[in-house]
């Protein structure tokens, strides 16, 4: 998929948020630091652990292991918030930790890489550049939307209803794309693979589950912002390792929409809408 896409389907994603926060959302989740305490936890030191330890306990192939652990590795997602939305999860919690997740990656993923015992380079500027970038795609765009909600709630809530089209759209289109360049070649990584990304996926969903403080909708954002990663970042980092590496990280994207999906939409079904989310709209 481009890059014009990926980057259309982040802005896009972001202005549906912003048209759906207020100010006074982030006030309440700053009464609730242990929230964002504990999700970075979970997606800079525990989910990338897992995935070490199941990497080495399946037994797995150096670059197969690798390609999983840097997707592992990389946290914030950009479209981490659009599947929060999806879930009736809170928009706060999932914008904030989209930002703080972003550059922690850069960090993350040299650090988890050599644990597992894998020489790589660290990102870099080029990975700085594309981190600022990406923070820059969802900052502009959800300030816009939180000024035009405040300003016009009228004309933001239509603003909400074509950005949120729009990044579904593209979003399926990712998804699509995950199928085609990865979904066939899932044989030649190898079922054990395969297995252990599933295991990750699934055990990043069930984060639900956790008694996250405050409302149901925490857990929800926490679980859809900790499930999608930054494979962005990701590839960047394996661009110039093996074809198997790149194999992994299709895999892993493959897998993380392939379930995320459709656990959102369920979510959905069992919640009200979440605070900030305008109604009808969710």
């Amino acid at each position: 998929m481009s890059t014009v896409a990926v980057a259309a389907l982040l802005i896009a994603s972001m202005l549906a948020i912003g048209t759906a926060l207020t100010a006074g959302d982030f006030r309440t989740l700053a009464r609730r630091p242990a929230v964002l305490a504990a999700a970075v936890v979970l997606n800079v030191i525990v989910v990338p652990g897992a995935a070490v330890a199941l990497t080495r306990l399946a037994g797995l192939a150096p670059d197969a292991a690798l390609g999983i652990v840097l997707a592992a590795a990389s946290p914030g997602g950009g479209t981490g918030a659009l599947l929060t939305l999806h879930a009736r999860g809170d928009l706060a919690v999932s914008a904030a930790l989209q930002g703080i997740h972003a550059p922690l990656g850069l960090i993350s993923v040299p650090v988890w890489a050599s644990v597992a015992g894998h020489d790589l380079l660290p990102a870099g500027g080029g990975g700085a550049l594309l981190v600022g970038a990406a923070l820059v795609a969802q900052l502009v765009p959800l300030a816009a939307g939180m000024v035009l909600l405040r300003r016009r709630p009228r004309r933001a809530h239509r603003v909400h209803r074509g950005a949120r089209r729009v990044a579904d759209v593209l979003l399926a289109a990712l998804v699509a794309y995950f199928v085609v360049t990865g979904a066939g070649r899932l044989p030649l990584l190898g079922g054990r693979a395969v297995a252990v990304v599933a295991v990750l996926v699934a055990a990043c969903l069930a984060s639900v589950l956790l008694p996250w403080p405050g409302p149901a909708a925490v857990g929800r954002a926490v679980a859809m912002t900790t499930t999608v990663r930054n494979l962005s970042l990701a590839l960047f980092v394996a661009s110039a390792a093996s074809a198997t590496v790149v194999l992994a990280l299709l895999a892993y994207g493959l897998l993380m929409y392939g379930l995320s999906v459709p656990v959102a939409w369920l979510l959905a079904r069992s919640a009200r809408p979440a605070r900030g989310t305008p109604i009808g709209l969710g």
